[in-house]
């Protein structure tokens, strides 16, 4: 592995977005780490390389969140995003990620379209709806896998139900320590995440881990009001990007 400027603007960047991310402000504002990480190596490098990092990272953020967390969702969340995740590894070779961001960035686009120019009242707590979940759930753990871009689709469900701020972060962040956990192996068996990998991931994590700590910083000031527009306001600007970018 290289560390040279194109490197250095690109995965640097990159890796400290998902630490940010996995801090719970916001996952959708790593959608843009693997189109930076690709810049500078092959897309299966960069989803090999950033898998272990997310999984120290969720080890972190779960101790932090360990006590704050909704067991309920996550026992209909997890089973479907592992039915996904096995989707995803059974079909991966068959779909382009420019596609995989668009089926993202056009769920995420009509999700936070809907929410800011439509919804009247904003801070109107959606019931748990079984059916619902467990779609958004295989979505995510699906496009997780492809691409580690699981957030929308997991928001698209979580977000509306307007949880407690901490509630909220802590079974998102439990949610894909599951997530992450199941892709592991399948990786392996894959050869995306190998010895070599590995060392890579190892090299880099302190940079997520910086990210981790000014996520957590950011987290403690922000009122809860301000947390959620944030979060809609991320995956907005995000998915509008995506679909530029796959139009262009």
């Amino acid at each position: 592995m290289e560390i040279n400027l194109l490197f250095f603007f690109t995965v640097f960047p990159a890796i400290l977005l998902f630490g940010i991310a996995k801090s719970g402000l916001g996952g959708s504002i790593a959608l843009i780490s693997i189109p930076l990480m690709t810049v500078a190596m092959p897309l299966t490098q960069a989803l090999g390389i950033i898998l272990p990092i997310l999984i120290f990272s969720d080890f972190i953020a779960t101790y932090k969140y360990r006590k704050e967390f909704d067991l309920s969702t996550l026992k209909l969340m997890v089973p479907f995003a592992g039915l996904g995740i096995i989707i995803g590894s059974l079909t991966f070779s068959y779909f382009s990620e420019d596609l995989l961001k668009f089926i993202v960035g056009l769920m995420g686009f009509l999700f936070a379209g809907h929410y800011f120019f439509f919804k009247k009242n904003k801070e109107e707590k959606s019931p748990k709806n079984s059916l619902k979940g467990s779609i958004c759930s295989t979505i995510a753990g699906f496009t997780s896998f492809c691409v580690h871009a699981g957030g929308t689709p997991t928001s698209i469900y979580m977000l509306p139900l307007r949880m407690k701020k901490e509630i909220y972060v802590g079974t998102r962040i439990i949610f894909f320590t599951f997530v992450n956990l199941i892709k592991l192996p399948l990786y392996i068996n894959l050869s995306m995440t190998n010895l070599e990998t590995f060392k890579q991931s190892l090299i880099l994590f302190p940079v997520a881990l910086l990210g981790i700590l000014v996520g957590y910083q950011l987290l403690k000031i922000i009122e809860e009001k301000l947390f959620y527009n944030i979060l809609y306001s991320l995956i907005l600007i995000t998915s509008t990007k995506l679909l530029y970018d796959f139009l262009l």
